[in-house]
């Protein structure tokens, strides 16, 4: 399925702005940039030729920029946003006068210092003392004014021990260094930056940025910035605009500007998923956050002790699992298990334990510990580590290396403890669905069973599930991973078997909720929404006790996909009235604050209506 980005304008909040006095600086009256590209590739001068001659010859066209406008006032810093391949260091390549657009005008009144290409103007033969005074001819400087800068050019580049070497042998940070330099020597009217702050060092970021807001303050020099950093366009810049597939998106102030490309740029998604969510952006209301949690340890690893410490009882349980974090199959696999008498699961490198975990382990006074995995998974070094921090519990070793062996061996080490009367059968990538099923999985105590390979179930396994242990077995994987053949000792024994297999795990994930909902009332009393991020649920491979004693549901999100978004937030509102708490699991990098407001911002609007 071809991903949806939109490109539409959003709108302008550049009225918003105090009306400048201020001379226009840069204009860019209705531009389009087309440039033309072959149908076909030509192997040699002679078959371009032949095809030219016979009228063969074809190019499309691609479109980099799209009518676009905008005017920079005098003194402003304005910075240009957007994803690779948008057009950005195309426009500023206008505005500096290196190519002439298709269609439109740029109008540029004064002189220009542009930094657009890191190396542009330098020979990597020459040594640094060669290239400020090459580059400084190329910018228009004379050779007398590079001798009277000279030094300050090298001291503000701090490249003095290195004058006299090959650029060649510079790292691009130090090639930045020399070219933002030279460019800022002099005062000019206009200064454009392209992404040549980003290869820098930090110290050297913060040293440019401070010279940046000198020529602004003191000598109101305009400055255009393309900077992929959202958070360093909107400290420097004042005004912003947003451009996406040769497209305006959005301008305005560089906050408001900074706030919706946080959310929507490089996003996919509907067009209708993307104005729900920019129709919330532009509420200004407050909403208040005590229906919010979040579960992120500092690694995967803290996580499932935060977990444990939040447990009701779950720092008193003389039990507890150990899985190899890595392994997000196997950590599926403890949670199910862990139903049996509701252990706290924790998670271990697989060459040693933690110092969180070990630490944890130490504290609590544990009778028992089962370690899932042979020593392929967890080393014999992390189960003599356990014996010596705690020597009164049994340490039980489930050994076996394969997802598939491993399953099968906890079912049957479980078995005098009662297992549910339905299983799950899935494969090693199926993780998404075994999450959203987790809830009702866990209270109903059901075995969680792999495949040796895409429609390869194994004997014993297979053996296991139609011996009539189970009333039904739930399928998690499409006609690819399961086809009908493998399926046919089910129906010659009488399992009943539900197949779950959505367009995309979102789909997948209403799928399994729906299903649930019609045989469990969870939702129909209080209850907790967990948002899992389905491309990195590390912080919920131990989840499983939580979601029990929470009376939880799991809802699967990918953050970068709007109608995932708008899909979970549809759930949320359909479910307001018993819905307790909101739980997070992941850090910023999963679930920002941003993200974490326009959620309750949804909620808040639908409590209202």
């Amino acid at each position: 399925m071809p991903e949806v980005v939109n490109t539409s304008f959003l709108g302008s909040s550049i009225e918003e702005v105090e009306s400048s006095s201020e001379e226009v600086m840069v204009k860019v009256d209705h531009v389009s940039m087309v440039f033309n590209m072959a149908n076909e590739t030509m192997n040699n001068l002679k078959e371009y030729a032949i095809a030219l001659a016979r009228r063969e010859l074809r190019f499309k066209e691609f479109r980099a920029l799209d009518d676009i406008s905008l005017e920079v006032c005098k003194g402003d810093v304005f910075g240009i946003l957007g994803t690779n391949g948008s057009g950005k260091s195309t426009l500023l390549k206008i505005i500096a006068g290196v190519l002439e657009p298709s269609e439109g005008t740029c109008t540029i009144n004064g002189n220009i210092a542009p930094l657009i290409e890191l190396g542009a103007g330098f020979d990597m033969e020459l040594t640094a003392r060669e290239n400020i005074y090459l580059n400084g001819a190329l910018l228009g400087y004379s050779k007398s004014f590079i001798e009277d800068h000279f030094d300050e050019i090298v001291e503000f580049a701090e490249i003095e021990k290195f004058l006299d070497m090959p650029l060649k042998n510079y790292s691009s940070g130090m090639v930045a260094r020399i070219a933002f330099a030279i460019a800022t020597v002099i005062v000019p009217d206009i200064l454009i930056v392209d992404e040549v702050l980003s290869v820098g060092d930090f110290m050297f970021q913060q040293k440019c940025e401070r010279r940046i807001q000198t020529l602004i303050k003191e000598h109101q020099v305009t400055v255009l910035i393309v900077s992929h950093d959202n958070n360093q366009v909107e400290r420097l810049c004042n005004k912003a605009v947003w451009i996406e597939k040769g497209h305006v998106r959005i301008d305005g102030t560089a906050q408001d500007v900074c706030q919706v490309y946080r959310v929507l740029g490089g996003h996919i998604g509907s067009a209708e998923s993307e104005e729900r969510i920019f129709e919330l952006l532009r509420d200004p209301s407050i909403p208040c956050d005590e229906l919010v949690e979040t579960f992120a340890g500092e690694t995967r690893y803290a996580t499932p002790v935060n977990l444990l410490e939040s447990l009701e009882g779950g720092e008193r349980s003389g039990s507890i699992i150990l899985a190899p974090g890595e392994n997000h199959a196997v950590c599926m696999l403890a949670n199910a298990y862990s139903s049996l008498n509701e252990m706290p699961v924790l998670l271990t490198r697989p060459d040693r334990l933690p110092d969180i975990v070990d630490q944890k382990i130490r504290q609590m006074q544990i009778s028992s510990i089962t370690v899932l995995g042979g020593s392929d998974l967890i080393s014999d070094a992390v189960v003599k580590r356990l014996e010596v921090i705690s020597p009164a519990a049994t340490i039980t070793r489930i050994d076996q290396n394969s997802e598939e062996r491993l399953a099968y061996a906890l079912f049957k080490h479980g078995e005098s403890e009662w297992w549910g009367r339905k299983a799950i059968l899935t494969y090693q990538e199926g993780i998404g669905d075994i999450l959203c099923f987790m809830p009702y999985s866990y209270r109903n105590r059901m075995p969680l069973f792999f495949s040796v390979s895409r429609g390869v179930i194994g004997e014993d396994v297979l053996k296991s599930l139609v011996s009539g242990s189970f009333d039904e077995v739930l399928l998690l994987g499409g006609e690819d991973v399961f086809p009908a053949e493998c399926l046919a000792p089910f129906e010659k024994a009488g399992i009943p078997i539900t197949r779950f297999c959505g367009k995309d795990p979102f789909d997948a994930n209403n799928i399994i909720t729906s299903w649930v909902e019609a045989r469990d009332n969870t939702t129909d009393q209080s209850f907790e929404a967990f948002f899992v991020s389905i491309w990195n649920p590390s912080d919920a491979l131990a989840m499983g006790p939580l979601t029990k004693q929470r009376n939880a549901t799991v809802l699967v999100e990918d953050a970068q996909n709007l109608d995932s978004i708008t899909n979970n937030f549809s759930y949320i509102e359909a479910k307001k009235d018993t819905l307790s708490k909101v739980v997070f699991f992941g850090d910023s990098t999963q679930f920002s604050d941003l993200d974490k407001m326009l959620l309750l911002k949804d909620l808040q609007r639908s409590l209202r209506s």
